[in-house]
């Protein structure tokens, strides 16, 4: 055979010219009547072995156009074009399983995604694998749900119960300790510690745990583990009574005290019944010890007891009227102090001290003398009823009108309001109580200097007024040139014109005063304008 473009020589077997490279075709004759047989008989696997034998360039070139075989190319032409048609429909049924199956892919994904991410999710798959008792993949989603929400108590309390389910007891301790510390009123946590504990045997721990927990209602749920310090029936202080002194624990124990002040342990003394205390004193300490063994902290609390009643204090002098000024005194024995009132009432620790003799009031009063021992303890009262009566020419009234007369033409003040020549407030004489000096009775007045305000601050001069012919004199105390001795009050309580009540302290304070003056006799007179003494 020769090649149809070069004319040399093919080989037989070649199927193109190795000169020239010219393909060589081998095309078969066909009889026109057996055409329609051919497309008949040709099959889907013959159309696809043709179509991949023929190339575009061969189906449309001119050589096969002008071969003759027209009506055979045209009918391959359709088959191959519904070949085409065919495989495109597959391939596009292809590409659509595909495009499913990745999107399908991609969806589970990002729903995978999700759900690690979702703390929500972790903790239901923890519950269903904990109801089918797989604490191992339950514990690994609790785990999880953690990790994404650690501040969810709920998430912890699953974790915890999922470590116990395993018997990782430290890492339930600490777990629950760590829920404990966020939520302290988290009963499955104490629970959960507690049984951990008691299976160790660790009492003391359980007992700390529980008396650091603030809720009252999960304390309670376990008494017997409690070790709690005994409560006392009386506090410690002073009392002037016996005392029956009861020691209370919180559960089934024993309390061990001591009275002395040593330190009570398992060898002291064993609280059975109520301690009675007497007069003494008394450093009583106890401990409780439950019934696991585990020591409280200690109670201590101290007692005076002195059940000892004072007698009633002795005053002199005896009750009844009197016309001329008078020292009224009261014995009081080593270790008692005596409180008085003048207005009627029993006196009580918070009453007026006596703390020395003092001036009788003129008028008629009513004294209540009352001693406490040192513990408290009140004695018989004494009462006494006195009426100093002076019969006096000049009132009190009118005998401090005279005394501002006097200061009036001494130019010790402005004019009977006691004004001063120094300052814008003005002098005030305030009557405090009836002496006799020689042999003569007086009224004391002492000086006050009041400001605009109403300040009022004594002077440290006292003056006396003669309670029959109206004489008037400065009076100073011979030892501290200072005023005259007492410090009683009138019958109207020794206030001063337009000046409070005294206070008990306030009393308390002019009878020592009173003390440190000592007798009248030491009273000095003065004349007023010269300050020499008069004759």
């Amino acid at each position: 055979m020769k090649c149809p473009r070069c004319g040399s020589e093919i080989k037989d077997g070649r199927l193109f010219c190795e000169k020239c490279g010219e393909e060589i075709r081998i095309v078969q004759d066909f009889e026109p009547e057996m055409e329609v047989n051919m497309e008949g008989n040709i099959s889907i696997e013959d159309e696809i072995s043709m179509e991949e034998n023929l190339s575009a360039d061969d189906i449309l070139s001119d050589d096969t156009e002008k071969s003759g075989t027209e009506p055979w190319r045209s009918g391959v032409l359709q088959k191959i074009g519904k070949r085409v048609s065919l495989l495109t429909v597959r391939q596009r049924m292809i590409m659509a399983v595909v495009l499913v199956l990745l999107l399908s892919a991609v969806l589970g994904l990002a729903v995978a995604g999700v759900q690690h991410f979702s703390a929500d999710y972790q903790y239901d798959k923890a519950l269903e694998y904990i109801n089918k008792k797989d604490y191992v993949k339950a514990c690994s989603y609790a785990e999880r749900a953690v990790e994404l929400e650690p501040g969810n108590v709920e998430y912890l309390v699953r974790l915890a119960g999922c470590f116990s389910a395993m018997g990782n007891e430290e890492e339930t301790i600490e777990l629950c300790l760590r829920i404990i510390g966020m939520d302290e009123s988290n009963e499955a946590a104490y629970k959960r510690l507690i049984s951990i504990y008691e299976k160790r045997k660790e009492y003391d721990i359980i007992n700390e745990l529980l008396l650091s927990c603030g809720n009252e209602q999960i304390v309670n749920q376990y008494p017997g583990f409690i070790a709690k310090p005994p409560e006392f029936s009386f506090k410690g202080g002073v009392y002037n009574e016996t005392l029956s002194l009861k020691m209370l624990a919180n559960t089934q124990g024993t309390i061990y005290y001591t009275v002395d002040g040593s330190k009570p342990d398992e060898s002291g003394l064993v609280y059975s019944s109520p301690v009675f205390l007497e007069s003494g004193q008394y450093d009583i300490r106890a401990v409780f010890i439950n019934s696991y063994g585990v020591e409280s902290d200690e109670t201590q609390e101290h007692y005076f007891v002195d059940v000892t009643v004072p007698e009633a204090p002795l005053v002199s002098p005896e009750e009844g009227e009197y016309s001329r000024p008078t020292i009224i005194s009261v014995e009081v024995p080593e270790d008692y102090t005596v409180y008085y009132t003048t207005d009627g009432t029993l006196p009580t620790a918070d009453s007026i001290q006596y703390t020395g003799p003092f001036p009788m009031p003129v008028g008629v009063n009513t004294f209540r003398f009352v001693s406490y021992s040192a513990a408290g303890v009140a004695g018989v009262e004494t009462q006494v009823r006195y009426s100093l009566n002076l019969h006096a020419a000049l009132s009190i009234e009118a005998a401090k009108n005279k005394l501002l007369f006097e200061l009036v033409n001494a130019g010790i003040i402005q004019d009977m309001s006691g004004s001063v020549k120094t300052g814008s407030g003005h002098n005030v004489y305030g009557y405090k109580y009836a002496v006799t000096v020689d042999g003569t009775d007086y009224y004391l007045y002492r000086e006050y200097y009041e400001d605009d305000a109403g300040n009022r601050a004594g002077t440290g001069t006292d003056y006396v007024v003669s309670i029959m012919e109206g004489q008037c004199y400065k009076a100073v105390q011979a030892a501290k040139e200072t005023s005259a001795a007492g410090a009683a009050v009138q019958g109207d309580g020794g206030k001063l014109p337009d000046e409070p009540e005294t206070s008990a302290k306030e009393a308390s304070e002019e009878n020592a005063d009173a003390k440190d003056k000592g007798p009248w006799s030491t009273l000095i007179l003065q004349d007023i304008n010269s300050g020499s003494i008069p004759e």
